[in-house]
């Protein structure tokens, strides 16, 4: 089949488009600058005429675009996305109910959201890696490996977060907002915050903050504010699980955040995520997952890529990173800090226990979490919903 890719300067593009070219797809490559992702008719007449040359048969896309919805749509040509991003506000377009439509999330819950909406076309569908160019690009798999850092974390401190620039908050707003916080901190695998928005609440925010989202999404205004709350709570966690580690163990932080924020870490700057990020996987004896809040149930592609790469995770809990692997054998999971920093000192004292849980998460990922498998999975979900409708 012919498929046109629309491609964005994601991270995962190229791992895409190896697999679907292995599956035996010829793969049309797109990328059309779009300045609106709801209205650019420049955008979509160029995309039309880009699919009838080339006569595909099909679009991909990771993450979904409302204006390659309503081409696809036109031209009766069924567009596939595969959303890697939470929150993902163009889910909430009114174009999402195409039928052409076939979209895949990675978190369970945002699955079940746009079953709520009526969307058709909706299915729960874990992110993967691609295993056959880490291994081959690492040599996995492998006994003996050169560990480079104790331990390593690879992500954004989030510190430029929407409720930081708000100031002009009064007292008793900021003070409810700041302890349903501390709540929702305590606690993994539950939204406090998007149950504590409602009401009266949204309401006076409503006085205050300007959101400026496109009203034709229909997106409550609560959970707005609570995606805003969500990004500073992963930078609040953040900042502090790692200055805690830093005090006590050589931690090394690949981030391009602010790195005065984390006082005594080893400051490594940004690395690529084909090329240089799989091997800090492979070579740090811990990897830490600390999870963007607002991803509510699904496995973060960070947690994969780790595993991929053959190199231990320790990750806060997630529900579905619970469901697929198992604690304390393919990976290990912490609820609270005081945990976090009981389990980083255990198993940097325990090589032989740290390195078969690396192999075995890594094992798992392979049989159940490769491009190859989670792609041909897609792709029977979409011939037996065409073959059924």
């Amino acid at each position: 089949m012919k498929i046109l890719y629309y491609e964005w300067k994601e991270n995962s593009r190229d791992d895409m488009i190896a697999t679907l070219q292995l599956l035996g797809h010829q793969v049309i490559r797109c990328h059309i600058p779009c300045g609106d992702y709801e209205y650019d008719d420049a955008f979509m007449e160029r995309l039309k005429r880009t699919i009838e040359q080339y006569q595909c048969g099909m679009v991909f896309s990771f993450n979904y675009f409302p204006v390659i919805a309503k081409v696809a749509q036109r031209l009766c040509v069924d567009y596939l996305s595969w959303i890697y991003d939470s929150p993902h506000w163009t889910l909430f377009s009114p174009t999402a109910a195409s039928p052409y439509n076939y979209i895949y999330t990675f978190d369970y819950e945002q699955y079940l959201m746009l079953q709520g909406r009526n969307v058709p076309h909706v299915y729960h569908l874990p992110l993967a890696v691609n295993t056959r160019r880490l291994n081959e690009q690492l040599g996995l798999p492998k006994d003996d490996i050169s560990y480079r850092a104790q331990v390593s974390f690879v992500g954004s401190l989030y510190e430029n977060n929407p409720y930081d620039r708000i100031v002009y908050l009064p007292e008793d707003i900021k003070g409810y907002l700041d302890g349903i916080m501390d709540v929702q901190k305590l606690v993994f695998g539950a939204d406090i915050l998007g149950k504590s928005l409602v009401g009266k609440m949204t309401e006076k925010l409503d006085v205050f903050i300007e959101l400026g989202m496109d009203e034709t999404y229909g997106i409550p205004n609560s959970e707005l504010y609570a995606d805003m709350l969500r990004s500073k709570l992963t930078s609040t966690e953040r900042i502090e699980y790692l200055s805690a580690i830093s005090k006590a163990h050589e931690l090394s932080l690949y981030t391009g955040s602010d790195m005065s924020l984390v006082r005594g870490a080893k400051q490594c700057g940004t690395v690529s995520y084909e090329k240089e990020m799989p091997e800090v996987f492979l070579t740090s004896k811990i990897n830490l997952n600390i999870t963007l809040r607002s991803i509510a149930s699904g496995i973060p592609l960070r947690a994969l890529d780790v595993m991929g790469a053959g190199g231990f995770l320790i990750s806060n809990y997630q529900p579905e990173l619970a469901t697929f692997f198992v604690a304390g054998e393919e990976m290990v999971m912490y609820s609270a800090k005081d945990e976090l920093l009981e389990q980083v000192a255990y198993y940097l004292e325990h090589d032989k226990k740290r390195r078969e849980i690396a192999h075995c998460g890594w094992e798992k990922v392979q049989r159940e979490f490769s491009y190859e498998h989670q792609v041909r999975r897609m792709f029977e979900i979409w011939e037996n919903e065409r073959n059924a409708g």
